[in-house]
């Protein structure tokens, strides 16, 4: 038998790293907005070998257990009591290393597959599974835009339906890893402050005011990207002067986003850089739903 699971990517509106815990983790407040393009299709076949095996569209990503979606098999199959016969395949379009939580969604869109299929765990004891294998892994279980907190692992859902703008996402083609991310934040950025400009992203993305949303975007590790990487800002800059309200990176990077007033423009700003950027040097994922977002 085979199932298929649409794995969702995600953006950070909005990333302020509040603290630097003793354990050398941060704590931070960001928003995740989730998005329905780019997406990976898992694929899991019931009837495979005795074992775990996990493949994927992408030469050179980790493959088996050493992906973190067949670590996430292996850990459902754990508690649940199942021996597992599963070959698990991973069609790629979610960037690699870019910010927008791609391994992690794959691990949750697995989770959320099997526990459909074999209904052997309660939610919260999948939700705590899923802790296990990251902290952002439990929001993709049922993305829903959320705030966290935390490590990034205590998420408080957004009441009410949102309606975000014309979104346009734009990946340089090259991986960043968080780690280096949140090596390279400088220690000054670090504490507590622009909760309002938080309140006010909400409030736009609940009255569907795309001025107000690009007017309150945030990421606190943006600033050693730009630095450490020109080409991020070459990119930022040319969709803002081809019409885009704002731009900025999301997540730990290097995938940048842009915040537009219509479709139109939307589409203006993506002939842009498809223009000035060769496909080799930046991936535009243009068509991304308007849909109201729970």
């Amino acid at each position: 038998m085979i199932e298929r699971e649409f794995s969702q990517s995600k953006l950070n509106l909005f990333l302020k790293v509040t603290a630097r815990r003793p354990d050398g983790y941060h704590e931070l407040e960001t928003l995740f907005l989730p998005l329905p393009y780019p997406a990976d299709v898992i694929t899991v076949d019931y009837d495979g070998a005795p074992g775990i095996r996990v493949t994927s569209s992408l030469p050179g990503l980790p493959e088996n257990l050493e992906n973190l979606a067949g670590r996430a098999a292996l850990a459902y199959a754990e508690a649940a009591g199942i021996l597992p016969s599963w070959t698990i395949h991973i069609e790629k379009v979610i960037p690699v290393a870019a910010g927008m939580g791609g391994g992690s969604s794959d691990a949750g869109a697995v989770l959320r597959r099997l526990n459909g299929h074999f209904k052997a765990l309660p939610e919260n004891e999948l939700a705590r599974l899923a802790l296990t294998l990251g902290a952002d892994v439990p929001f993709f279980l049922y993305p829903h835009v959320s705030v966290a907190t935390g490590v990034g692992e205590v998420f408080r859902p957004v009441e009410g339906m949102v309606s975000p703008p014309p979104l346009l996402v734009v990946n340089p083609n090259f991986p960043v890893s968080a780690k280096w991310a949140y090596t390279h934040l400088d220690p000054a950025r670090i504490g507590n402050g622009d909760r309002e400009k938080l309140e006010k992203l909400l409030r736009g993305l609940r009255e569907g005011d795309a001025a107000m949303v690009a007017g309150n975007l945030h990421n606190d590790l943006a600033f050693a990207l730009y630095e450490k990487f020109p080409l991020l800002r070459m990119l930022r800059d040319t969709m803002k002067e081809a019409g885009a309200l704002n731009a900025e990176i999301t997540g730990s990077g290097p995938t940048l986003y842009a915040v537009c007033e219509t479709v139109e423009i939307r589409r203006q700003v993506a002939q842009r850089v498809r223009e000035r950027f060769a496909k080799e040097t930046a991936t535009v994922f243009e068509n991304i739903p308007l849909s109201p977002i729970k």
